[in-house]
């Protein structure tokens, strides 16, 4: 692993990091005075009352990420289904309308949203709904937009319900054609089409 806390380019991050992630040479390597090895100092505190417990690190939860990165599209008014659908297409580096790990952790990161490893492969579970792996625009769209709300539900419980003629829980054709009354349909009344 490389530690570098020099300050190194912003434009083509992503481009950077990910030939770097494939091991080809990038032009910031020449501002990361790249050494052979790794040099590392443990500092000791000469109190020992003065040493610092070394904390677990932090285990995340997938949907406070979605909330997170929820928040970060809204910011750039990218949380509309159509914005959505253009964030997905961003993220679909191989337009094989999935995403992967890798496509989801440096494609995120063109939307300055900067996830580990462990962090994408929590969000991956998250979105993926057939234990694929990768997820499709679907479980995307859904992951993002979350549960509807009581007052959504309720509207659409009261559709089927009247679309459910017969109450039987499930709605057929025959169910639809009995509620709606086409006889005044232009098409109809111009005797162009039969009822």
């Amino acid at each position: 692993m490389e530690v570098s806390c020099k300050t190194a380019a912003s434009k083509n991050k992503t481009q950077m990091l990910a030939g770097e992630y494939n091991g080809d040479r990038v032009r910031e390597n020449e501002n990361k005075a790249v050494d052979e090895k790794n040099f590392w100092t443990i500092e000791l505190s000469s109190d020992p009352a003065g040493a610092a417990p070394v904390e677990a690190p932090p285990r995340y939860e997938g949907a406070q990420m979605i909330e997170d990165i929820k928040q970060k599209l809204k910011l750039r008014g990218a949380m509309t289904i159509r914005g959505v659908g253009r964030v997905f297409r961003i993220l679909d580096n191989n337009r094989n309308r999935q995403i992967d790990a890798n496509e989801l952790m440096w494609g995120l990161k063109d939307f300055d949203i900067h996830l580990n490893e462990e962090q994408t492969l929590v969000l991956i579970k998250h979105f993926d709904r057939d234990n694929s792996g990768s997820f499709n625009f679907d479980e995307f769209l859904v992951a993002l937009r979350g549960d509807l709300n009581d007052n959504r539900l309720s509207f659409i419980r009261r559709a089927y319900q009247k679309l459910d003629v017969n109450g039987d829980e499930s709605v057929t054709l025959d169910d639809i054609a009995r509620i709606y009354d086409v006889s005044r349909h232009p098409d109809v009344m111009a005797g162009k089409k039969t009822p």
